[in-house]
């Protein structure tokens, strides 16, 4: 991706991944073992070595202003209309 956005002009030094999930962050960051992580695939330990690179920064998100909620989980009419306006999206009345 970082070679694409490149080719289109949009070169970066370091991109930004937001994620509502504290766990997830820590877990991403710290690269010590765990042994509630241990069934994670050594596959998807990627992540560790993209951020150690400084390639990648993860930031916390509160819920309400994370428009991918509505991707990742049910939601109620109003919650769903408001990740909709965040990402810029239109919501048909019926």
């Amino acid at each position: 991706m970082k070679r694409f956005l490149g080719e289109l002009g949009c070169a970066q030094e370091r991109y930004v991944l937001y994620c509502d999930s504290q766990s997830a962050i820590h877990l991403g960051k710290n690269s010590t073992f765990h042994g509630r992580s241990k069934h994670i695939d050594v596959r998807y330990h990627w992540i560790r070595d993209v951020l150690d690179s400084k390639l990648l920064e993860l930031e916390k998100i509160h819920t309400n202003v994370n428009g991918s909620d509505m991707m990742t989980k049910a939601l109620p009419r109003g919650k769903f209309e408001d990740c909709c306006m965040i990402a810029g999206m239109a919501v048909s009345s019926t």
